[in-house]
């Protein structure tokens, strides 16, 4: 099923954001949650019970520039970027919606090795791997939407080539990560974007494990394990059903937008969930900038 994700930019982004490109270790996660989240208690069901601590990772990123700007430019999200800039070049015009039109969005998908299953495409906004790099580089001013087309801006911080300059082009790849799970975090997860509480990041610490993270396919799968808790009633518990939901979610929209690797096992049972040191440490500076704005 095909789904669609929000390019709007709903939420402030301040100017100078160097203090939160892994200037500073992330919060912890049981402190990482909004508000409205403080009130799940007890450690999620669906993930493992031997949690994994934040701090440990941070210090795995590779400092030397050459090394972390090799790592960083195998995120989808990074190089996707890096593609959309290329393609974008002087200017492109727009649909009346305010999107590429549609034989710039198969160009796309052929330079970015998209696998589009042959589904008819309609909108570019039904692309994930196109739109999460697209908000980001909207959010950031590396492109900017004028008078019917997009043409190149000049970025919060320079849009360096890896070859020519690996310490800036890890300060932007850090740059356009940063900006996708912040403005992800603004949209909420109705908007296409997440929901955001503290499962959410909890499971995040998880997908770096070796193995990355194993979920129940669907809340049916987990449901005739039975491994969703009961209510004092004795029936599955809804909220802990829509924790389950809201977490999955969120890690789909972010292995949609390329900062996750999703892979379905073949027994349809699970889902496995991978993710990068890298990713881990600028979602959660995200999340504190996200929190420091609202």
């Amino acid at each position: 099923m095909r789904e669609t994700h929000s390019s709007r930019d709903d939420h402030p982004v301040p100017d100078d954001l160097s203090v939160v490109f892994s200037a500073a270790p992330a919060p912890e996660a049981e402190d990482a949650a909004p508000a409205d989240a403080a009130a799940l208690t007890g450690w999620p069901w669906f993930l493992p019970q031997d949690g994994l601590r934040h701090e440990d990772l941070v210090h795995a990123v590779d400092e030397d520039p050459r090394v972390a700007a090799e790592s960083l430019a195998r995120i989808p999200l990074v190089r996707r970027a890096v593609t959309l800039l290329e393609h974008i070049g002087s200017g492109r015009p727009l649909t009346s919606e305010g999107e590429l039109d549609p034989a710039d969005v198969r160009a796309l998908a052929v330079a970015m090795d998209l696998d589009l299953d042959e589904q008819e495409l309609v909108s570019m906004r039904e692309i994930g791997a196109i739109v999460g790099p697209w908000n980001s580089l909207i959010a950031g001013k590396w492109l900017s939407v004028s008078g019917g087309e997009v043409v190149p801006g000049e970025g919060m911080v320079p849009a360096a080539a890896r070859s020519e300059d690996p310490a800036a082009f890890v300060r932007f790849a850090r740059a356009v990560i940063v900006l996708l799970v912040l403005e992800s975090l603004g949209q909420g997860g109705e908007e296409g974007g997440l929901f955001g509480g503290s499962d959410t990041f909890t499971a995040l610490l998880h997908t770096v494990a070796p193995d990355g993270l194993l979920l129940p396919a669907t809340i049916r799968i987990a449901l005739d394990q039975g491994l969703v808790p009961a209510d004092p009633a004795g029936d599955p518990d809804m909220d802990e059903i829509n924790r389950y939901w809201h977490a999955e979610r969120d890690l789909g929209t972010l292995a949609a937008y390329g900062l996750l690797h999703r892979e379905p096992l073949p027994d349809g049972q699970a889902v496995r969930y991978l993710g990068t040191v890298e990713v881990l440490v600028e979602a959660y500076g995200a999340l504190e900038m996200f929190e420091e704005l609202d």
